[in-house]
């Protein structure tokens, strides 16, 4: 496998990648398929499949941890295949193996692989297979499927993604995923329903709809942060929205952040310093702000504390 990773377009490199891909050796079937998906090699799709179809039997002796189906199912998505069989099959995928207490499934990661291979192909009953998904008991799954549906571009997806939504999640980034992804295949209907919760009394949906917002780069999200930011009483919730105007990254959230440090509220200024931390590689951002801070000695020793190199 050495000699053909190093040249993997030979044909007999070709032979050797097919040959281990054939192996009954999980780790050699690792091998290869991560070879085949960081070179982007064509012509494997019929021997991975097979791989995949092969470590289905006694799966937890041949293949502990997925790790060969794993790799295949990555390659296979990575090749992008327009077959869909080995990603259905895989979306109700489960592993269960001893551990300590009740035995643990580590088939996750593969129906989380599934599920954005679907999305990728566009596959029409996409919704069929991520509905059971998001409420799937592991949280990668849960949020990779909420991801799946944001990038499908389904606009109907939205409504599965909303009633996710309504019944709730023990995981904050599964809400927030389903949130951005709302945001993304409704982005009408997002607003109408996320910017209320700017202003709501549940601290975490607060929280995650500014979060949502401030992600997706929108000029209407931005707009709607910074009237939110100004009705705003309490420093805690101000501290949140100026945090979301931080990972927005338009000149608009930067221009509402640097005139809150201009502003008499040295708490804000400093939380709104904070939020400009992501962009402190920006190019006449920190000579800016040890302008605005210069007299302020508390901002100053903000500044220099959050803009310190990593």
């Amino acid at each position: 496998m050495r000699s053909a990773s190093l040249e993997p377009q030979r044909p007999e490199s070709a032979e050797v990648i097919t040959e281990a891909l054939s192996s009954k050796h999980a780790r050699l079937v690792v091998a290869a398929a991560h070879l085949v998906k960081a070179r982007r090699l064509e012509g494997y799709n019929q021997v991975l499949k097979a791989a995949y179809r092969r470590f289905l039997d006694d799966p937890v002796k041949r293949d502990p941890g997925c790790q060969a189906k794993l790799a295949v199912l990555e390659a296979l998505d990575y090749s992008e295949t327009m077959d869909d069989e080995p990603f259905v099959a895989a979306t109700s995928l489960v592993q269960p193996e001893p551990a300590w207490g009740a035995p643990a499934d580590t088939a996750a990661p593969c129906r989380a692989r599934a599920v954005l291979a679907l999305a990728r192909l566009g596959h029409p009953d996409l919704a069929l297979f991520a509905g059971p998904l998001l409420a799937d008991p592991d949280v990668s799954v849960r949020a990779t499927t909420a991801e799946a549906l944001g990038h499908s571009g389904s606009r109907p997806a939205a409504g599965l993604l909303l009633h996710k939504l309504a019944v709730g999640d023990e995981d904050p980034l599964v809400l927030l995923a389903c949130m951005s992804s709302v945001l993304s295949l409704a982005a009408e209907v997002a607003l109408e329903r996320f910017v209320p919760l700017l202003a709501g009394r549940d601290e975490q949906r607060r929280e995650l709809a500014a979060m949502c917002l401030g992600q997706s780069g929108r000029a209407d999200a931005c707009q709607a942060l910074v009237a939110a930011l100004a009705a705003c009483v309490l420093s805690r919730e101000r501290g949140v929205l100026l945090k979301a105007l931080g990972l927005h990254r338009s000149d608009s959230a930067l221009e509402a952040l640097l005139e809150v440090v201009e502003g008499p509220n040295d708490a804000d200024a400093q939380a709104a310093i904070a939020a400009l931390a992501p962009r402190r590689f920006e190019p006449g951002l920190r000579a800016r702000l040890e302008k605005v801070t210069q007299d302020r000695a508390d901002l100053s020793a903000t500044l220099a504390a959050t803009f310190r190199d990593p």
